[in-house]
C-alpha cells in the first residue's frame, strides 16, 4: 500500500508543485517537502497561475 499524507481541515498540503488534501507518495519522495497552506491561499495561488497563462 502505498503512503500518503493527508491535509488538515480547511488546508492543503503541497511541496511548491504539487497540491492536495491527500498526497499519494511516490517512491523516493520525501513527505517531510510537504507542508500546509490554508484552502484560502491555494485558491490565491490558483487565480495568480490562470491570470499568468
Amino acid at each position: 500500500m502505498r503512503e500518503y499524507i493527508d491535509a488538515r481541515e480547511g488546508h492543503v498540503m503541497t511541496n511548491g508543485e504539487i497540491f492536495g488534501k491527500r498526497i499519494y507518495l511516490a517512491e523516493g519522495m520525501d513527505k517531510f517537502a510537504f507542508y500546509e497552506i490554508s484552502d484560502t491561499e491555494y485558491e490565491a495561488i490558483m487565480q495568480s497561475e490562470e491570470e499568468d497563462q
